[in-house]
């Protein structure tokens, strides 16, 4: 077939305007400009339909210089001309001659209908020679090359509709092309679903009013259902002498020849139908195989549009995981540090002030441990909700990462504003939020950090930073809260991210070692045990007190080796002790987070036991009352296991924390110590007294032995002994000392027969 070329696609009768002009309403669609004369001037440009409706009143100057215009070679190709509209996204481009004259414009409509003529000649030549060699088999052969010709327009066809990837555009497209290139005064396209239901329905040639007037198009279940049913093509010279034709809706306008053709694509099944052809002509031969190649070729654009769209959804589901959390729905890292920066270009423009909040969700790991990961997403989903309503409009919350978030506030006047709102965010977050896929209620906190622009930084990166730092310090205050960045807090920070890093390394160093404490029989004044309290000398930070470096070991994970370092040292020290024949008992500090999250707790302590050879009642494991605040039942029977092994729980520092009297009964108790905090005021305070009094009463009812500490005089121990108490320590007996200076000091009273009491 004769490759069509852009000149027999080429729209000549194109107005021709001045460039001074104004457009009129009888004026086609598109209008050429020219500057100085339409006839030998210079071609200015194309004014299409939305150049004139976008901007009413202008010249045709105006409207062709505000935007570029592409132009054609008349030597182009059609297959070039089709990329070149794709490129710029235009469904027209002006055609030049080899001196840069105009000499028409091509559009995707005219190459389309160009394309079809091309295969209706080619259908009515083939008609004509099969009918003149019908025998004879090398014209047959002949006529089979044109039909595959005719199938190759069809592909180009397929290339110049492939780029609206919207069904129903394709496929209105489609039939106006139809209905005009057969010559057609109605044409529709109707698409079932598998049930034989009309999905869509696609008109030309009728008005809005003959629209109206059908009410309802036709559902395919008459006439036109043989051609999906049969799968066949109905091809009548007059409509009303077959009686199917009772399917048709009583308003469609009068008809007489029709055409309907099927078609098919993804599943879904439909048909084509021309009818009324111009001047009262039958449909003949060739356009039924027209419109039968035209159908195959737009099931092959429909079927392309599909595999586009797919494309396009799987591109758009890309960006949204470039740019936003799977789990949350809430703008990522990425995202937010973009807007970020964008926010504060247009704060410093403008001199305005804005905030942002760094927010971490309190003792998360916990959630996720106590109640599985799922339980943990789903809190992860509900905060984020809870943090989206507690905002201003224009506000963003984005997730960071794990229990991470940030807040970014735009556009604030005051601290006392962004307070107002962090205050919002911390109350709101305290409401007990409901986990319905896990069947839980939990209630969680969090901690905030907050900086300011321009006070605390002028970089995404410092803003950043410097709300972590805030951050941190409202955890370091005890958690649910929110703090302001201040200099001293990034000190602050800075001094305990060096703790930790040498924290992390002290235990390969050698660094830690243990000290040891009596426990005195406040009757007998005998020494019956000692506590095993850890020590920590770094080279470069010195001696680190315990309540400096065990908090940050508990946030680090790094409690669990060191805790069970200390166990095994512990025990081996009770256990060379006892094979010199002092028998005394072990108390060992176990921190909530080696019970909660070491799974293998349990057998270091049969371990322990075992290696050392003391008896599990030698060992007494010393726990605080924050030990209750993640209680599940798998913690309470893990408690019992160990009570098994005869090993003893004192619960240290009573009355210090969250305190409840319900733990003195759900927990194993054998030991309560009271915290020095009480114990060194009971002289002079009666509050104290009373309330070391209420405390000794209520444990002896229990059966519970009591450990004071922090005794540093003769009349706080006559007190303690005038009230019950069993066992004291503290620096009126002796401060924590090495094990050497341990056995010098006591050990050896022992083996002379003298007790605290003489000493």
């Amino acid at each position: 077939m004769k490759t069509l070329k852009l000149v027999d696609c080429l729209l000549k009768d194109v107005p021709r305007r001045l460039d001074s002009e104004r457009p009129e309403g009888s004026e086609g669609p598109f209008v050429a400009v020219f500057s100085e004369s339409v006839s030998s001037g210079k071609f200015c440009g194309l004014a299409s339909p939305a150049d004139k409706a976008a901007h009413p009143g202008w010249i045709y100057a105006d409207l062709v210089e505000h935007h570029t215009t592409h132009v054609l070679s008349f030597k182009s190709s059609v297959a070039h001309a089709l990329r070149e509209m794709d490129q710029w996204k235009v469904d027209a481009l002006p055609v030049l001659d080899q001196k840069g004259g105009f000499i028409g414009l091509v559009t995707r409509n005219c190459i389309l209908r160009a394309l079809l003529q091309q295969e209706s000649r080619l259908l009515r030549e083939t008609h004509r020679l099969n009918q003149e060699i019908v025998h004879d088999k090398e014209e047959l052969a002949s006529w089979t090359f044109r039909l595959s010709s005719l199938h190759e327009a069809s592909r180009t066809l397929l290339r110049v509709l492939s780029h609206t990837s919207l069904e129903a555009d394709l496929l209105q497209h489609g039939i106006e092309a139809l209905t005009q290139l057969l010559q057609a005064r109605y044409g529709a396209i109707g698409i079932m679903d598998g049930k034989g239901e009309l999905l869509s329905f696609h008109h030309t040639g009728m008005t809005e009013q003959q629209v109206a007037d059908i009410g309802s198009f036709p559902e395919g279940r008459g006439l036109l259902g043989v051609v999906i049913r049969e799968d066949t093509v109905l091809r009548l010279p007059e409509l009303s002498r077959d009686p199917r034709s009772a399917g048709f809706p009583p308003g469609h306008p009068v008809m007489h020849s029709l055409l309907a053709v099927p078609i098919s694509h993804g599943g879904k099944v439909g048909r084509i139908y021309l009818c009324e052809k111009w001047q009262g002509k039958e449909f003949i031969e060739e356009d039924e195989l027209l419109a039968k190649s035209f159908a195959n070729s737009l099931s092959m654009v429909l079927e392309n549009a599909r595999e586009m769209r797919e494309m396009q959804q799987a591109q758009q589901h890309l960006d949204y995981l470039a740019h936003f959390d799977v789990l949350t729905g809430l703008p990522n890292r990425g995202l937010i540090e973009d807007r970020l920066r964008q926010v504060l270009a247009n704060s410093q423009r403008h001199g305005r002030k804005m905030a942002l909040m760094f927010i971490d969700l309190d003792n998360f790991k916990g959630v996720n441990d106590t109640y599985g990961h799922a339980a943990g997403d789903e809190l992860l989903k509900a905060l984020a909700g809870v943090l989206m309503n507690a905002l201003r409009e224009g506000d963003t919350v984005a997730r960071l990462g794990g229990d991470e978030f940030i807040i970014l506030l735009p556009e604030v006047d005051s601290v006392q504003d962004v307070a107002t709102v962090a205050e919002k965010i911390v109350v709101a977050v305290r409401e007990p939020i409901r986990l319905p896929k896990s069947d839980h209620e939990t209630c969680v906190t969090v901690s905030v950090g907050i900086s300011m622009f321009p006070e605390d930084g002028h970089t995404p990166e410092s803003l950043m930073s410097r709300a972590d730092v805030a951050m941190y310090h409202a955890k370091s205050v005890g958690k649910n809260a929110f703090r302001f960045f201040t200099t001293s807090q990034n000190l602050a920070v800075q001094q305990r991210l060096r703790l930790e890093f040498h924290l992390r390394q002290a235990l390969a160093r050698g660094e830690l070692f243990l000290e040891y404490q009596p426990q005195i029989d406040i009757q007998s004044g005998r020494i019956v045990g000692f506590e095993a309290l850890l020590r920590w000398a770094n080279e470069e930070l010195g001696l680190v007190a315990p309540l400096e470096f065990i908090p940050v070991a508990e946030e680090t994970g790094v409690i669990i080796p060191i805790g069970a370092w200390v166990l095994h040292r512990a025990c081996r020290q009770a256990g060379e002790w006892r094979r010199q024949g002092y028998f005394l008992k072990v108390a060992v500090n176990v921190s909530a987070w080696q019970i909660h999250h070491d799974g293998e707790f349990f057998n270091t302590l049969k371990q322990c036991l075992t290696e050392s050879g003391i008896p599990g009642e030698a060992l007494e494991l010393e726990i605080t009352e924050s030990l209750m605040i993640q209680k599940t039942e798998a913690t309470l029977g893990l408690l019992e296991q160990i009570r098994g092994l005869g090993i003893r729980f004192a619960m240290d520092d009573f009355g210090t924390g969250y305190s409840s009297l319900s733990y003195l009964k759900q927990l194993p108790l054998a030991v309560v110590k009271i915290d020095r905090e009480f114990i060194c005021h009971i002289i002079h305070d009666p509050n104290d007294a009373a309330i070391v009094a209420a405390i000794l009463a209520m444990t002896q009812h229990l059966g519970l032995r009591v450990v004071a500490e922090g005794v540093e005089t003769q009349e706080q121990v006559d007190f303690l002994r005038e009230h019950g108490c069993q066992e004291v320590q503290g620096y009126y007996y002796g401060p924590p000392v090495s094990a050497s200076d341990f056995a010098a000091s006591w050990l050896n009273f022992m083996l002379s027969g003298k007790y605290a009491a003489e000493m």
